[in-house]
């Protein structure tokens, strides 16, 4: 079992053994009745209902909007129904709804457990109570519990995703669920109004509160299509660039691959990577702007052509700065031809003054050259290519990120 896949499984574990421990603990102690399970039946029907509509993130995992029910659940009947209620959805509703093994499963019904019961001891640190037809809660307190709830469950989540890709626990937060938190308030005042119409009114009357709830999810799945044809939009462009040169053809694609990788082995922050992902699909938009004749030359180019095929990385981001979200990418396009020792262009840089993306898709960039058939040479073995990336290591390329590099390929090899 490799590192990362270890860490994963203890964490896992633990997150499990804890989270179904508790559940057990508080339904012990609770007195059986016809009122408890009527309160769990009730909310965990419309749990599972909800839970069949699951919104895939960006960087993996999903969410649904159960947070609002589980969290009326809470305040309305306590944790022991709140918990069953969130065991439930995530056992049959998200197992209904995806393709999930049963160990991820039980994980995620572990971890709303632990969400429930943080949100729960918050609340009553604070002096909350449970809301009856005669009683409401502090606001204070349902906000704390609230903020608690939504914590410990996007960061239990991060971390599992995390330990997977092998990155930072807060970078993959930050990246699938900061976006979130002013959306996860917004509907603690819807789960507080269910909880209160529940106790006050019926259940019935609680039904009403699915069409908010249908908005709601419409919109996060909107925004979750949106990133997703983002990217589908950027890899179209990449795929009209490598359609005029048959040689290239695939190229932007390993150069993701390598790239993502290569970012991870570095230990960049999630936010950084994604840029060079950006980058590493679009490095060679520029060459739009070069005349096809140049492109597909059959044999070397002349001084007058090679001055025209270095204006490719200014051509490229001068279209992309012009896509707000891009902007960032478009000045690692601009200097991923620059030199370690601050002999490339098109700005003469060195060292540390190229962008860390940039240099990360040089060396990318000119395995992936050199490894392909061109017109004018066959293609290198994998040997004589890394052989040339240790030689030019700390002059053309940057030796670190030609020394991450490598243990990529060497994974990839394995």
């Amino acid at each position: 079992m490799q590192g990362s896949s270890k860490r994963l499984f203890i964490y896992a574990c633990i997150v499990i053994g804890a989270g179904w421990l508790i559940l057990i603990y508080l339904t012990w102690g609770t007195p059986p009745g016809w009122g408890v399970l009527r309160d769990i039946l009730f909310w965990a029907s419309l749990t599972v209902a909800v839970e069949l509509f699951p919104i895939g993130l960006p960087r993996g995992g999903y969410i649904t909007l159960s947070f609002p029910i589980i969290y009326a659940a809470l305040l309305s009947s306590g944790p022991v129904v709140a918990g069953w209620a969130a065991v439930c959805g995530a056992l049959l509703g998200v197992g209904l709804s995806k393709r999930i093994k049963w160990y991820a499963l039980f994980f995620n019904g572990a971890q709303l457990v632990l969400s429930v019961s943080a949100a729960w001891v918050i609340y009553r640190q604070m002096g909350g109570v449970l809301i009856t037809s005669g009683s409401l809660a502090p606001f204070l307190a349902i906000i704390a519990s609230a903020l608690a709830y939504f914590l410990v469950n996007t960061f239990s989540v991060s971390s599992a995703i995390a330990f997977k890709e092998k990155t930072s626990p807060l970078d993959m937060w930050v990246v699938n669920f900061k976006w979130a938190m002013p959306n996860y308030l917004a509907q603690t005042s819807l789960g507080f109004l269910m909880a209160l119409i529940y106790r006050w009114i019926s259940w019935w009357a609680v039904l009403f509160f699915l069409f908010p709830l249908f908005i709601a999810y419409y919109a996060y799945k909107l925004y979750m299509d949106m990133r997703r044809q983002h990217l589908s939009i950027i890899q179209a462009l990449a795929a009209a660039v490598e359609a005029r040169d048959p040689y290239t053809e695939k190229h932007s694609e390993r150069m993701t691959e390598y790239a993502a990788a290569t970012a991870r082995e570095l230990r960049l922050s999630m936010s950084t990577a994604e840029v060079i992902r950006y980058a590493a699909i679009l490095h060679d938009i520029g060459k739009i702007g070069i005349d096809d004749r140049i492109l597909g030359k059959q044999n070397g180019l002349t001084a007058k052509e090679w001055a025209k095929i270095r204006k490719h990385p200014g051509i490229g981001k001068d279209i992309l700065t012009q896509i707000n979200s891009l902007n960032k990418a478009s000045q690692l396009i601009y200097s991923h031809h620059e030199r370690y020792d601050g002999k490339g262009y098109p700005g003469k840089l060195k060292g540390e003054d190229i962008p860390i993306g940039a240099r990360i898709l040089a060396v990318i960039d000119a395995y992936d050259a050199m490894t392909s058939r061109r017109p004018y040479r066959p293609a290198h073995s994998a040997k004589e290519t890394i052989d040339e990336l240790k030689e030019k290591a700390g002059a053309q390329f940057d030796g670190k990120v030609v020394e991450a590099f490598l243990k990529v390929l060497n994974r990839h090899a394995a």
